[in-house]
């Protein structure tokens, strides 16, 4: 009896699959397309591919690469007009020349750049997140009290950054020839540091001159202590 209702079931099944089959190809040959049951859930489940091509992908990550977020606010900021020490201007213009250098120098890696090189961006990606906090460090040393050895060290500092940027993006982008834009700019850069130099000198030379000044008058006081001391036992 098991055996005729389980004969039973499995020839019920063969017709309903037979049926549902024959059903599908009718409908398939009627609308004249070709219809999947299981492709669309592939179809759905499977992520967008390129979405952004590399060369837009590359561009966006050049765009990224700048002297600092905020390097425009900082140029323009008011507080630096009250400065009458005479060494914000040499600062603030050398933090423009290198804003400028960093544009054009991703401007020309724009122009030379090609998909395959993508790896090569990771390099200037580290060399560029360097320079943003040297710029920071200038900045700070800027507010009041002023030291120009220490505006000097720390432009110096944003200096060598820009210059490393230069050479690897030179580097990358093959150039056999020196860029005389960027040696110009560096060159530029340097009578701006000169001036901080010099201030800085004199600082030194005026503090020694002061320490001088204490040391003498301290010798002359110790003396004229000995002097009446002198005077006084012989009076006695």
């Amino acid at each position: 009896m098991e055996a005729v209702v389980l004969a039973a079931i499995t020839v019920l099944t063969i017709v309903f699959v037979g049926s549902l089959f024959a059903l599908i190809m009718i409908c398939r040959h009627k609308y004249c397309r070709p219809f999947d049951l299981f492709s669309p859930q592939f179809k759905d489940a499977r992520p967008e591919i390129n979405l952004i091509s590399n060369e837009d992908s590359a561009d966006m990550e050049l765009d990224d690469v700048r002297l600092h977020p905020n390097i425009e606010k900082i140029l323009v900021d008011e507080q630096w007009v009250d400065d009458a020490t005479g060494l914000i201007p040499h600062c603030l213009a050398i933090l423009k020349k290198c804003h400028h250098l960093t544009e054009r120098l991703v401007a020309m890696m724009m122009t030379r750049f090609s998909p395959e090189s993508m790896q090569d961006l990771s390099e200037i990606i580290d060399v560029a997140k360097r320079i943003s906090p040297r710029v920071d460090d200038v900045v700070r040393a800027m507010y009041p009290p002023l030291d120009p050895r220490l505006l000097e060290a720390r432009c110096m500092a944003l200096i060598l950054s820009v210059s490393h940027l230069a050479l690897i993006i030179r580097s990358l982008c093959q150039l056999r020839t020196s860029c005389s834009w960027v040696v110009a700019a560096l060159t530029d850069m340097e009578e701006n540091l000169q001036v901080l130099r010099e201030a800085g000198m004199a600082l030194e030379a005026t503090a020694s001159l002061q320490t001088n000044s204490l040391t003498n008058n301290s010798t002359d006081s110790i003396n004229a202590n000995n002097v009446n001391g002198n005077l006084v036992t012989k009076i006695v």
